[in-house]
């Protein structure tokens, strides 16, 4: 069979090469496929959920029943917690994705809320005379030993 001059055959595996060889994506799975199993990938997007939803987590707390059980929420206010949990305002000004990342976020906040056991601040309170004023109130003392009072 005749070829042209500036063809020659090569083998089906030595392709790679003459294509510009693997891309990041290829030698990252050439790197950690030997490593990595099912249970380390679960591990992995577990922990990345985890990072994200801890980063939404205060807010969407703060958002929803901190409105809720503030003592002076409004209907309004009430009527906009699912807005803000979707991030509403987002769509509005225009920032799609802020305003996905913001679902997003709050998706992965609810998903650790429903993981794991949240602390009880109860367990540490004491009721006692502040030393500051001397007036009789609750005490609450955080994991790291520091007091506030309500």
């Amino acid at each position: 069979m005749m070829m042209p001059a500036n063809y020659s055959v090569i083998a089906e595996n030595e392709m790679s090469y003459v294509n510009g060889g693997a891309n990041f994506i290829d030698a990252i799975g050439a790197v950690t496929a030997p490593i990595w199993d099912v249970n380390n990938v679960k591990t992995f997007s577990t922990n990345v959920v985890t990072l994200i939803g801890n980063s939404f987590l205060n807010a969407l707390v703060d958002n929803t029943l901190g409105v809720i059980f503030s003592g002076d929420a409004t209907w309004k206010q009430v009527g906009g917690i699912a807005g803000t949990v979707v991030g509403a305002d987002k769509f509005k000004a225009g920032q799609i994705g802020d305003g996905i990342a913001t679902i997003l976020g709050n998706a992965a906040a609810i998903y650790n809320l429903g993981r794991a056991d949240v602390a009880n601040a109860a367990s540490s309170a004491a009721i006692g005379k502040s030393k500051s004023t001397g007036i009789q109130k609750v005490m609450l003392v955080d994991a790291n030993g520091k007091g506030f009072t309500l």
